[in-house]
Order: structure tokens, then C-alpha cells, then sequence
């Protein structure tokens, strides 16, 4: 059976254009055909740049894939924006410049063949790319030379504080990683934990917890306060930990964030606490924008950095915000009719909750 679907495509000619544009196509297609076959039916209509093969790395819809990936696997909605996996690096609609990429994998030209230099450039271009740390700081040393990195002390322990020397300067290095597990389609998690393997080696990094806040047992709420005519956003981390039904369930509007998953870098505050901060400065001006009321986020740990330094969060990225920041647990007593603002503990928040 044929389906239809919106396209967006991203245009841009670093040559003679200063800004992109987005150009608009109705494409038929069927659960079977890749998204390298959508790309070629767009170019039978009009003309545009891209790689004709299945290993062709872009972004659709905030998701980092490969054109080899089915259509239906990344239709989520009744249309795709079809970008370069990376805008800042754009040559021609589609084709980025990848110097900054290869720049980064040479700098273990001393330990590698350049045939494994090669195959590394042919196949982490994405864990590079996709990386949220990288659309913060592009000069970040990039996933991929992580991986490249644990792999040649794997094999060539002898080479070992070498490597780590590389891969851990306090202005772009390891400690600025940011996973990837929601942002590549079909992402190969053992490549987080080979990441996880070289903090393990950091006295600096083993000294930081990384929090995994209690989930709220959501099922046992009983909803006696309502919360008609609120926009209500969520932070959800990497594990998904999702309120999205019972707010629904609350009678308020549910604001889905693209960066209601991000990776909030927590080993990153052993060297830089300003990073984290962008990454929460990022969410929350999204949830801001969106017109949300307030920000759910999961436990004491996210409040402690959404609320309790959203001052600082303000001045490092130059806004003011003043969003108002709950935790799932905060909501839940809210639901059940707690209205006490002590009880509640919005006494001690930063941001006042002006909705009791």
C-alpha cells in the first residue's frame, strides 16, 4: 500500500546563498523502501545535492540516520524536514564539509594504518556529527575519537596514558560527551559503553555521581486537581522516564520537546559546571518558547540544576527565563490535592511556582 508524505528538504549553496531554505514535496511511498529511495524519487523531480548510496549520513526530523534506514522507521508525524547531519558544515543541500571530522581522527595518525584510518572516516561519521555536545562546542574532540581511542588501548595497552593525554583536555575533551542513545536511530549501545570504559580510567569522572532518579510510580495516582488550560513540558533524560500520560491524563496540554531527552553531560561539572548548565539553558528555553507554565523534570538532582541555578543558567546563555521547575514527585502530590506549598517544598525552589 502506498503512503504520503510532507517533505521539507534543506537547500543551500555555501557558493551563492547566505541563508537556507526549505523546499516542499508530496512523496508517495511503501513500508519497504529506504529513505535513500525518497531521496532519489525528490531528485527525479527536481535536482539537488546528496550521495546516491545507503551509507549517505542527514537528519530527519531531529533524528540522525543513514539512507539505508526505512522511510516508516523515522515517519513520526505527517512530515519530515530533511536536513545535512550537520547545517553549520554545509556545502551544497545535503554534502557537508567533513574537515573538521577527518582533522580529528588524525590526531591518532601515529597509531593507526592509514587503511584504519580509513575504515574509521567511513564509518563513525555519525557519532561525530550527532553528538549534542557538538552543537554546543564544535571544537569538542567528538565521540568518534572516543571511540577510535578506546579501541587502540584495547588493543595497544602500552599506548594507554598516550591516548588518555589526547582525549582528555578540560576545554574539549571526553568530559564533554554526551550520549547518543536518543539521538541515532538504531544506535548500537555497546559504543556507549566502550565511551564509559575511559571514564572508568579518570579519578576525576569516578568521583562524579551520575544521578538515576527513582521513577514515580504513576499507576497509583488518583487525580483530584486538575490542570485545565495549562501547557505542562516535561524533561525525561535518557531513560525516557515520561509523564506524558498523566499529564494528559490532568487535562493540561502536553509541550513534546526535541530536547526533552537529552544527555545533561554530568561529568562534564568535574571540569566545567557551565556546561551542563547550556545543555538545561537549552531546555529550558525550548519549553519557554513552547509556552509551556512549567517544567517537569524527574527528581532532586534536575531540580537542584533547572531551578536552583537557573540565575546562572540566564546569564550563560544571555536570556532571562524564569520558568517555573517541579519534579514528577511534586506533580503527583499536586494531582492527589496537596496544595501546601511547604508540604509541597516550593518554598525552597528559586523560581517561584505561582500556579497554587
Amino acid at each position: 500500500m502506498m503512503k504520503e508524505v510532507e517533505i521539507e528538504l534543506f537547500k543551500f549553496d555555501s557558493k551563492v546563498d547566505y541563508l537556507p531554505y526549505y523546499k516542499e514535496y508530496k512523496i508517495k511511498y511503501k513500508d519497504s523502501e529506504t529513505i535513500l529511495e525518497l531521496l532519489n524519487k525528490i531528485n527525479s523531480i527536481e535536482a539537488f545535492t546528496y550521495e546516491a548510496a545507503s551509507e549517505f549520513n542527514l537528519k530527519i526530523n531531529e533524528l540522525y540516520v543513514d539512507a539505508g534506514q526505512l522511510i516508516k522507521d523515522v515517519v513520526t508525524s505527517h512530515k519530515l524536514r530533511i536536513e545535512p547531519v550537520s547545517i553549520y558544515r554545509a556545502l551544497n543541500d545535503l554534502v557537508i564539509d567533513k574537515k573538521d571530522y577527518l582533522q580529528k581522527i588524525a590526531l591518532f595518525k601515529e597509531y593507526l594504518t592509514p587503511t584504519e584510518m580509513d575504515e574509521y572516516a567511513k564509518n563513525l561519521e555519525l557519532d561525530y556529527f550527532a553528538s549534542n555536545t557538538y552543537e554546543i562546542d564544535r571544537d569538542y574532540i567528538g565521540d568518534h575519537a572516543l571511540l577510535i581511542a578506546a579501541d587502540i588501548i584495547e588493543k595497544k595497552p602500552e599506548y594507554r596514558d598516550e591516548i588518555m593525554k589526547l582525549i582528555t583536555s578540560v576545554d574539549d575533551g571526553i568530559w564533554y560527551h554526551t550520549s547518543l542513545k536518543n539521538r541515532v536511530l538504531n544506535y548500537d549501545v555497546d559504543k556507549e559503553k566502550r565511551i564509559k570504559s575511559l571514564f572508568e580510567m579518570l579519578s576525576k569522572a569516578t568521583k562524579i555521581k551520575v544521578d538515576l532518579n527513582e521513577k514515580v510510580k504513576k499507576e497509583d495516582i488518583k487525580i483530584t486537581q486538575f490542570f485545565d488550560g495549562f501547557n505542562i513540558a516535561e524533561f525525561e533524560g535518557l531513560n525516557k522516564d515520561s509523564c506524558e500520560e498523566i499529564i494528559k491524563k490532568s487535562k493540561a496540554n502536553y509541550i513534546k520537546l526535541y530536547s526533552s531527552k537529552d544527555d545533561l553531560a554530568p561529568y562534564s561539572r568535574a571540569v566545567n559546571k557551565d556546561f551542563s548548565r547550556k545543555i538545561a539553558g537549552k531546555i529550558l528555553i525550548e519549553a519557554k518558547d513552547s509556552n509551556a507554565d512549567f517544567l517537569i523534570v524527574r527528581g532532586e538532582s534536575d531540580l537542584s540544576l533547572f531551578d536552583g541555578e537557573q540565575k546562572k543558567i540566564e546569564k550563560i546563555i544571555g536570556r532571562e527565563i524564569a520558568l517555573p521547575v517541579i519534579t514528577q514527585e511534586q506533580f503527583k502530590m499536586l494531582l492527589e490535592g496537596e496544595k501546601n506549598t511547604k508540604t509541597l517544598g516550593f518554598n525552597k525552589h528559586k523560581v517561584k511556582v505561582s500556579f497554587l
